[in-house]
């Protein structure tokens, strides 16, 4: 059954399955006059005049006589020339040591005055660099308003670049750490009713018995579903386990959202979204119009199509595991509207593309004919949609029998009354969709992908919640976008605990109407070309073109290339809203696990860092500092919300 509580069709037996930070150095700068130096001194001795030891003595008397008689002026010259006696041929060895010995020397004299001169530059940029961060005036002549009011100006430019300089490396560092939204997602320990309150019990199923609770400390209502164990029966506990780490990988507003479990020594309990409108097998009986038959079956080919993408087979889609999280009315058509949730991955696997499935798994009605022929892949999914959209326009199944044996007798066969009057009375582009899934031919079968772009809903205008909006609604929202400001990794993983864990509101439902709208594939993995058209309907082309590149980066939370539902609500929702004082104190004691009202660097890491990561723990380091009042490297509730208060 869905976790959200519902009835059970009838079932074929499951097969369980296992699854699972550049600083540029400034060395540009390198001394000219040192090379220059060398260069000099060096062409200087190899004009070493050659020693002829077949000339004349008088001729060596003049040549020495002369040099004696330049020496004094070309004493002021000795730091560009050197002057060397020449030598008869036996004393030249001695001269080219001599030599080698000046230029040695001079080198290292020019090398002296640049590194002093280097080191004096220093000494200014620091002091400059110093008062600028006390905030106090430059000694310099107090009556000398525009010399001083210059310095200042040399100051601050210099501060500003290099404050720029450590925030852009600091946030490249940062940016390349990839901290998934599933690490927010944990096993907790202890008894589940001391934080959750029972209200109703929704439904039982095969898999165990739902309950609609109250958080006792947020007040926010959720779905938990209680399964109890199977004394040594370990595939059973494999198959809880494959749900919930699953569950914990997906981010998509058509698939059930999952906020923690338990797992105690008799029972797992799976905490998810509680979709207050119920099962989809509860309205089988309404009649629908194209425009609403649309509206649904986009969120259900975009949540499969998300799934697919990401190599996850649901293998047992039905009416009963597609939930109704609310309904809306078109504001110009009048409509009522669905928002649905796939629900219940159960008997979910990850697949490997090109490689058939054999294991015989689904629900009887909704199995495919290949899967009971034990060679399938992703489109049995597809096929079961097929099945659940023939059912809402006919109000019968299209593969009947009086037992399961017959149910699957007939889906072998593969016939069913495509010619029903309700089916008829419909278009021929949603008659088209249906038997383009009920096809027997997994290769002429349309996959989630394709029938996202099918006519059907081109015409019926499949995307039209997304659009239910009016300007006025999104402006702050998109304000709120332009506007993201860089966070630490700290700011920014508690933000997403507070986020995910935030029950659906109209500002949430507004935001990801928003997020929608963008998202033109329906794959709702938002990429840059689609953020940037989607902002050029409301918001000038040069602001977006200035700012958008940061963003991304920024939003893409995860580093996969493509911006994701929460990282964009992350962006979009009111910030005093969302981190108000009662949802810190609810993430504050997420991190505080052993409740003694601090948090310390170890604690944080504990909670979102399942390996150790020393570039973490520096980042975790550095935000306590900033409001560690004691210095004692540990900080308490008022600290936590004055950092996290900072988040614009």
């Amino acid at each position: 059954m869905g976790i959200c509580g519902g009835s059970s069709s009838p079932g074929i037996a499951v097969v369980s399955n296992k699854y699972t930070i550049n600083v540029e150095n400034d060395e540009k700068k390198q001394i000219k006059n040192e090379t220059n130096t060398k260069t000099t001194n060096q062409n200087n001795t190899n004009k070493l005049i050659q020693v002829n030891s077949t000339s004349s003595n008088n001729k060596n008397e003049e040549i020495i006589k002369k040099q004696e008689s330049t020496k004094e002026e070309k004493k002021d010259k000795k730091a560009n020339k050197l002057t060397f006696k020449v030598h008869s041929s036996q004393n030249l060895d001695e001269i080219k040591s001599k030599s080698n010995k000046q230029l040695n020397d001079l080198s290292d004299l020019n090398k002296k005055k640049e590194n002093k001169k280097q080191n004096k530059l220093n000494d200014i940029k620091k002091v400059m660099f110093e008062k600028t961060e006390r905030n106090t005036t430059p000694n310099v002549d107090k009556n000398d308003k525009e010399k001083n009011e210059k310095f200042k100006r040399r100051s601050k430019k210099s501060t500003t670049l290099v404050e720029k300089s450590r925030m852009e490396s600091k946030f490249k560092e940062e940016m390349k750490l990839n901290v998934k939204t599933q690490t927010l997602i944990e096993e907790q320990k202890g008894d589940p009713s001391k934080k959750y309150k029972v209200v109703k019990r929704l439904g039982d199923g095969s898999y165990g018995t739902v309950f609609s609770v109250v958080n006792i400390q947020t007040g926010a209502t959720v779905a938990m579903k209680k399964i109890e164990k199977v004394k040594e029966n370990e595939i059973d506990d494999l198959e809880i386990k494959n749900e919930i780490d699953i569950l914990k990988k997906l981010d998509h507003p058509n698939i059930v959202k999952i906020y923690e479990f338990y797992n105690t020594l008799t029972d797992f309990y799976i905490v998810t979204e509680y979709c207050k409108k119920g099962e989809l097998y509860s309205y089988i009986k309404r009649s629908y119009t194209e425009n609403q038959l649309a509206v649904l079956f986009y969120q259900v080919f975009s949540g499969l199509y998300y799934l697919h993408d990401h190599h996850i087979l649901h293998r047992d889609l039905k009416l009963e595991n597609i939930m109704i999280s609310d309904i809306e009315k078109d504001i110009k058509t009048k409509e009522e509207y669905f928002w649905i949730k796939i629900i219940d991955f159960g008997t979910a696997k990850i697949f490997k593309k090109n490689k058939n499935e054999k294991a015989v798994v689904g629900s009887s009605y909704y199995i495919a004919p290949e899967v009971l022929k034990q060679k399938y892949n992703e489109k049995c999914d597809t096929w079961s949609v097929g099945v659940i959209l023939y059912m809402l326009i006919v109000g019968r199944a299209p593969f009947d029998g009086k037992s399961d044996e017959d149910i699957i007798e007939s889906i072998k066969i593969g016939v069913y009354n495509n010619k029903h009057p309700k089916l008829l009375a419909k278009s021929k582009e949603v008659q088209d969709l249906v038997s383009s899934l009920l096809e027997r031919n997994i290769n002429k079968r349309l996959s989630a992908s394709e029938a996202l772009n099918h006519s059907f809903f081109t015409k019926f205008n499949g995307r039209a919640l997304f659009s239910n909006f009016t300007k006025e609604e999104i402006q702050s929202y998109l304000d709120n976008l332009l506007n993201y400001k860089f966070q630490s990794k700290f700011q920014q993983l508690v933000l997403a605990f507070v986020v995910h864990n935030i029950p659906q509101s109209k500002e949430t439902k507004t935001i990801l109407k928003l997020f929608r709208y963008f998202n033109i594939s329906g794959n709702c993995k938002l990429t840059k070309i689609e953020l940037v058209n989607g902002l050029y309907k409301f918001r000038d082309k040069e602001k977006v073109d200035k700012v958008v590149d940061d963003i991304f980066l920024m939003l893409d939370g995860d580093n996969n290339g493509y911006i994701e539902y929460e990282e964009f609500l992350r962006a979009c929702v009111d910030k005093s809203s969302a981190l108000n004082n009662d949802n810190l104190k609810y993430a504050f004691k997420f991190l505080d696990k052993d409740n003694t009202g601090t948090l310390s660097v170890e604690k944080i890491m504990g909670a979102f860092v399942k390996k150790g990561n020393s570039t973490l723990f520096s980042i975790f380091k550095h935000s306590i500092k900033e409001v560690d009042r004691d210095k004692d490297g540990k900080i308490n509730f008022d600290d936590f919300k004055e950092l996290m208060l900072r988040v614009q």
